[in-house]
């Protein structure tokens, strides 16, 4: 793998030179927790996944996603699956989401984000980041087939018709992120 040296908050850092892309709210809170984390960060974001197993008494710290997820059966039964076959693969929740393919951020934002607009930004993965590529499609499945499609899942499994994404449990780097809006922006003035 090759490799490129970036300065985060962290000092010189190695970070992969493979292309990768985040999808950002470009509105509202979210947007401006991440702009402004980015910012702090020199370029970098930790995922929460990677700060609780730094920090563990940040156990109960959530992203937008996890916290929506919390009582969300399916996901639990993957999450359970994960620690319990797949413990080395980084969980679903409070991980960082990329695509490694722009085609893929095209079809996220047709089929999934079609009233949410997003801001696609560009990245790279530091090194030392614990990543795991797994087929979306398995998530699409009937109760029934859940604890099937999980182990699929977690195995990095394709299915004929795949829509990869990539979980990291570990730090992103953005190069343009000194170009990004400053987070103030995303701060509504009082009525």
């Amino acid at each position: 793998m090759e490799t490129m040296i970036v300065n985060t908050c962290w000092g010189p850092t190695m970070a992969g030179t493979q292309q990768y892309w985040h999808l950002v709210p470009t509105v509202g809170t979210n947007a401006m927790i991440f702009y402004n984390n980015v910012m702090v960060h020199k370029g970098a974001l930790l995922s929460v996944s990677a700060g609780i197993r730094a920090e563990p008494h940040l156990l109960n710290a959530q992203t937008p996603y996890s916290f929506s997820r919390l009582n969300d059966e399916k996901e639990m039964l993957f999450e359970r699956i994960r620690n319990s076959e797949f413990p080395d693969r980084p969980p679903r929740l409070k991980s960082l989401y990329l695509f490694d393919n722009y085609q893929l951020v095209e079809k996220a934002l047709a089929e999934w984000f079609q009233n949410e607009p997003k801001n696609v930004h560009e990245c790279r993965i530091l090194l030392n980041s614990n990543v795991h590529r797994a087929d979306t499609v398995w998530l699409n499945s009937l109760p029934t087939d859940w604890e099937k499609c999980a182990r699929n899942y977690w195995e990095g499994k394709m299915s004929d018709n795949p829509f990869p994404e990539i979980i990291v449990e570990g730090a992103i780097y953005f190069p343009a992120h000194e170009a990004f809006p400053s987070p103030a922006t995303f701060v509504k003035p009082p009525q």
